[in-house]
């Protein structure tokens, strides 16, 4: 299939004129000019057209413009797509136009267009064009997040100025936050590594396990707070309950529980009754005196139980090597021992005797070994039935600590306020307070995480990830072969002279491989714009060879905004095209042609390639570059993009 170059690109004025920009399909164009003459508006009108949310067009242009359309040729095959400008202070227009067929007619006017459509049905017809998507009949979800749509395939297309020489962006669109997860998303697609089911379910997939993740992280809060919540309505009560308004609270009471009774509480007619207790508040303490006592008998008992695991370890593993050297007697065999002198014949008990002592020796090794075995685990039982002894403790003394601070707030409040009444009347209005802000409060409806979770291993047993990891690192490594190729004759400076480049997809990004080193250096290390540029072209077009090889759904388009940035860095606005001939060159403009011999070699090694540079500079003693250049925009021949004669509009 040959891949969609443009023809051209056409903008409709307020009188009924119209600016065309024509290109040639699969070689390099050439637009040059002066600062200011509406060059990069280019890129701007193109993606425009490819349905971007905002109309980015400079200010010049709206004023002088109406619509602005793209013809886009893919051999005899041609599609023309326009988009009405909206007026300065509007922020776009969803009015869009799509047509195809063979030698089609330019409007010239708005209403000559054919196709009206919306911005969606605009998107969704260049989808088909291009070939994205493979989700038969299901065009009404082709704006479903996580599916691959023709606003992912810019990033391939469009090296902008803020990309160009960047140290830490990429690709285009990669910049901004709300973009760069869908592009990033949808790249396995492009490189033909998944379909875009596929694609669809692990886009789906990610979402429901950080959605997993967030909701199993609000329980854990909701826990807290409603432990938290538990806690203050249980001192409550108690408080109350001093004071002779309520019963005491039940420990295992549930938190509905503790809000009713509190309910009831606040809707209670109080009278003057008794002072808390202050027989209360020693049974409080001694209660905590008895249990500090038994956490550290307890943690004693702990600690002795812990040293003889210790001992029984060390001790099992002595017998077990003195039991492992005594083995090595039994091929003796013990039992079978003479009673007689092996050397000289003569009676003797002795042998008798040593082979009786070695076999009482290994019976007691085996005793204490089988002893050592037994009593382990109930060691180890026992420490962890220790350990939750001292836990329910640590639970209890934090209970009856509480307990101990609210009977003194409780006193001194009592002691505060000098009057009971008083006092019960404070009490109840804390109460009210707080069941106006927890039980008045509406409750955050939950999730079930039991559904979330069956839907993510339905969505895992689809998605088949290590195929898919296995495809994509094919591809990378692909893809990084054919940038390090481009790479190597490219202009660079140290550390990246006769380095290689590995494309990695995920972030995405590029490692530099130092040659001799080996050293792996990110995009900062390599510290110089001219760098930079090398790296971002030759990745751009690696990208586009590797789409041509495996017939992706990418127009076989590249559009450059100003190659020569780093090496003539722009003064001002006002600046002149710069034209270079004839003259002795510094390492600057060999660079720059360096670049400009890549750029003819390439496009015409590569089928289908059609690129697009946006220069400042004019080569005129090159040949190719004269002739490849589609218009030239000079301060002396007063042309740009839009004529500054053009009528201005009268709908702002």
């Amino acid at each position: 299939m040959t891949r969609w170059n443009i023809d051209t690109i056409f903008f409709l004025g307020v009188s009924g004129q119209r600016r065309d920009v024509s290109f040639e399909a699969d070689t390099l164009n050439i637009i040059t000019g002066a600062s200011g003459t509406g060059k990069s508006t280019l890129i701007k009108a193109v993606d425009y057209c490819l349905g971007s949310s905002k109309c980015e067009l400079p200010v010049h242009v709206r004023r002088r413009s109406l619509a602005v359309g793209v013809r886009w040729v893919s051999g005899d095959a041609q599609m023309i797509v326009g988009r009405v400008i909206p007026p300065v202070g509007q922020a776009t227009s969803t009015r869009m136009f799509t047509t195809s067929g063979r030698e089609l007619p330019l409007p010239g006017t708005v209403d000559d267009f054919e196709g009206a459509t919306t911005l969606e049905a605009a998107k969704a017809f260049i989808e088909r064009a291009f070939g994205i998507g493979d989700l038969i009949g299901e065009a009404d979800t082709a704006r479903a997040r996580g599916r691959a749509t023709v606003r992912h395939v810019t990033p391939y297309m469009f090296v902008t100025k803020e990309v160009i020489y960047s140290e830490s962006t990429l690709l285009h669109g990669l910049e901004k936050a709300d973009k760069a997860r869908d592009i990033i998303a949808a790249m396995p697609y492009f490189l033909r590594v998944t379909d875009e089911a596929s694609a669809m379910d692990e886009r789906r997939l990610r979402q429901l396990q950080r959605a997993l993740e967030k909701e199993e992280a609000r329980a854990r809060s909701r826990v807290a707070a409603e432990t938290a919540l538990k806690q203050r309505a249980t001192s409550l009560l108690e408080e109350a309950h001093r004071i002779g308004v309520a019963a005491a609270p039940e420990a295992d009471a549930s938190e509905a529980a503790l809000l009713a009774e509190l309910i009831t509480v606040s809707k209670t007619q109080i009278e003057a009754s008794v002072y808390p207790s202050e027989g209360e508040l020693g049974t409080l303490n001694l209660r905590r005196r008895d249990i500090l006592a038994e956490l550290g008998a307890l943690r004693r008992r702990s600690q002795a139980t812990r040293t003889v695991l210790r001992e029984a370890t060390g001790f099992q593993g002595a017998v077990a090597r003195q039991r492992d050297k005594l083995k090595l007697a039994e091929h003796l065999h013990l039992d079978e021992v003479a009673g007689v002198c092996p050397l000289c014949n003569a009676p003797s008990e002795r042998g008798r005797e040593t082979a009786a002592a070695l076999n009482a020796t290994l019976t007691k090794v085996r005793a204490e070994s089988v002893a050592v075995e037994r009593v382990r685990p109930r060691l180890v039982e026992y420490d962890r039935a220790l350990e939750d002894e001292v836990a329910r403790l640590n639970a209890e003394l934090r209970r009856v600590d509480d307990q101990i601070q609210s009977w003194l707030r409780q006193s001194e409040a009592t002691r505060r306020l000098a009057d009971l009444g008083q006092l019960r009347a404070h009490l109840l209005g804390r109460i009210s307070f707080f069941l106006e802000a927890s039980v008045d409060e509406p409750r955050q409806v939950t999730r079930d995480l039991g559904v979330l979770r069956a839907e993510i291993a339905e969505l895992e047993a689809r998605v088949d990830r290590e195929a898919r990891d296995i495809k994509l690192k094919r591809a990378e490594a692909k893809i990084s072969q054919f940038a390090s190729e481009a790479f190597a004759v490219l202009p660079t400076v140290a550390p990246c002279v006769g380095s290689e480049l590995d494309f990695s997809s995920h972030q995405p990004e590029v490692a530099v491989i130092e040659a001799g080193s080996g050293a792996v250096l990110r995009l900062p290390d390599v510290g110089s714009d001219q760098n930079y540029l090398a790296i971002h072209i030759a990745l751009s077009f690696a990208l586009q060879r590797y789409f041509e090889v495996v017939n992706a759904p990418v127009p076989g388009v590249l559009i450059l905004d100003q190659i020569s940035r780093p090496y003539f860095p722009q003064s001002g606005e006002d600046e002149d095209e710069a034209e270079i001939s004839g003259r002795e060159e510094d390492e600057d403009v060999q660079a720059m042609r360096q670049h400009i011999d890549f750029l003819f070699g390439e496009t015409a090694r590569r089928k289908g390639l059609q690129v697009l540079l946006i220069e400042h500079a004019y080569f005129a003693d090159d040949a190719r570059y004269v002739s490849a250049t589609r218009e030239r925009w000079t301060r002396a021949s007063g042309r740009a993009l839009i004529p500054l004669d053009w009528s201005t509009r009268d709908d702002e």
